[in-house]
């Protein structure tokens, strides 16, 4: 059964992170996951999910960018049709959360909803090569974080591969042409650190959470929550929520579905799989894939030193993702025999 997990398809682990794999439905019954699916095997599944949501949450900053609406009132339609369309995925396939689901995933939901809200407000206020080099930080908060309170262990690879890809995401973004940072930076700045530690709670606060709650259930809870969350904060500062009109609607649809449903589904499903360490390594690959697909849909120029910067990313993200599938498939070996 272990080789047929590790054999599938990478296809197939996006599927799995919308509807859930047929391991991942006794999860909100049960105290804790099937053993499988955090064993070498789902390990390996877990590291390509994440490395795939790196690519939808690339376009992420391009269609948020294109609807021209404001933070608050882009997050606000942002979680509600993701709200919607994840409300219609638990009633399709009969499974709808539960009390449990809620009380467990909720607090969740509403660190996510506060994560988007500040994020887009932050690029408000600074340029998005800011926002970057702040979230960039995420491995250097979360790894001591992990192996302090989470049990996780440091090594070197892991060290290594935090310096060199924190330090290239870093440089790409200061050597990307610059487009201004606008009025009061300083409020934008405060912005960032605080998506920075509230995303760094939810990478790692949800990695427990999901080994009790199911991957359909807690996506549709954590929309839900999220977009509760980010309601309040609309009525708080009074924003305008027709802000959104015309060709902005299929933008914000676009985003609730591929970043927002299937970036965030595919890291959900792998939590229980990958270590935090490992994964909050991992989806620094985002601000390269950012940086690219600004470029092709956007215009937005890329400098030599930067494409050099986050060529050193993507090797060092590489070699990370090779080497704990090595030590995956290594371990499925010695399970089996």
């Amino acid at each position: 059964m272990r080789h047929r997990v590790a054999g599938r398809s990478a296809g197939s682990v996006g599927a799995d992170a919308v509807v859930s794999a047929s391991t991942d439905t006794g999860a909100a019954t049960g105290p804790a996951m099937p053993h499988a699916e955090s064993g070498p095997g789902g390990r390996g599944l877990g590291i390509v999910a994440v490395l795939m949501a790196n690519v939808f949450w690339s376009f992420g900053g391009v269609l948020g960018k294109s609807t021209g609406a404001s933070g608050e009132v882009l997050s606000f339609w942002r979680m509600w049709v993701a709200t919607a369309v994840m409300l219609v995925v638990c009633v399709v396939m009969r499974r709808v959360p539960t009390w449990a689901d809620i009380r467990r995933a909720a607090p969740l939901g509403a660190l996510f909803g506060l994560n988007i809200c500040a994020f887009f407000i932050t690029l408000e206020y600074v340029s998005i090569a800011v926002a970057l080099i702040i979230g960039a930080l995420t491995p250097v908060v979360a790894l001591p974080i992990a192996s302090r309170f989470m049990g996780e262990q440091l090594n070197s690879v892991k060290i290594g591969c935090a310096i060199v890809a924190v330090g290239g995401v870093v440089v790409a973004v200061l050597a990307a042409p610059s487009t201004g940072t606008g009025d009061n930076a300083a409020i934008g700045y405060v912005w960032a650190v605080g998506s920075l530690l509230v995303w760094v709670a939810y990478l790692l606060l949800s990695k427990g959470v999901r080994r009790q709650v199911a991957t359909v259930q807690f996506m549709c809870v954590m929309s839900g929550a999220g977009a509760v969350t980010v309601s309040a904060i609309v009525i708080v500062v009074g924003a305008d929520l027709g802000e959104v009109s015309g060709t902005g609607w299929w933008w914000v649809v676009l985003l609730a579905l591929g970043p927002g449903i299937i970036g965030h589904g595919l890291v959900a499903w792998a939590q229980p799989r990958v270590d935090s360490s490992v994964s909050s390594l991992l989806i620094q690959a985002e601000p390269v894939g950012a940086s690219i697909a600004a470029w092709v849909f956007l215009g937005e120029r890329v400098s030599f030193v930067q494409g050099v910067a986050m060529l050193v990313v993507l090797v060092a993200l590489g070699y990370l993702a090779s080497r704990e599938a090595r030590e995956a498939n290594l371990a499925l070996d010695e399970a089996v025999t």
